[in-house]
């Protein structure tokens, strides 16, 4: 039984999504640059992100997130490089400029005062000027925190 009432509420979904335009947005890469960075505790680096196709206008979004905190740890301030550190964010913080326009393509990851591997992700769509999403990826890097200077 469980097998049918899946089956069947697959084929509404699809239904569902064909009716209103939706389906299979296509694949947008997204690559970082430095791709693996290595920093000293207590320090910044700053991660950029390019896209294919490039993102651009209003409607495109790249969300950045440090892995294992949901947004609370990445925070937008006129001047990112001097940002404050955020409290309870123990994998490190994100800062992007409130006055750049478009998409975040540009952040500062300031690390934590321990040594570590942690993850930053980011996440992007470009919505068309339907609202309709026609690209959307992710990527995700690891950040090596030292004790010295890389």
């Amino acid at each position: 039984m469980k097998t049918t009432a899946l089956g069947f509420v697959s084929l509404i979904m699809t239904a569902a999504l064909s009716a209103c335009g939706g389906g299979q947005a296509g694949n947008l890469a997204i690559q970082l640059s430095p791709s693996a960075p290595t920093l000293a505790v207590n320090s910044s680096v700053v991660i950029s992100a390019q896209t294919s196709p490039p993102v651009g206008g209003s409607n495109s979004t790249l969300t950045w997130q440090v892995v294992g905190y949901s947004g609370q740890c990445t925070e937008g301030e006129d001047f990112p490089e001097t940002a404050p550190p955020i409290p309870g964010c123990y994998n490190g913080y994100i800062a992007y400029s409130l006055t750049a326009p478009g998409p975040i393509t540009s952040v500062y990851y300031f690390s934590p005062g321990t040594t570590g591997m942690y993850q930053i992700a980011v996440f992007g769509q470009i919505i068309n000027s339907s609202n309709q999403v026609t690209n959307q990826g992710k990527v995700t890097a690891t950040v090596t925190v030292t004790n010295a200077t890389p």
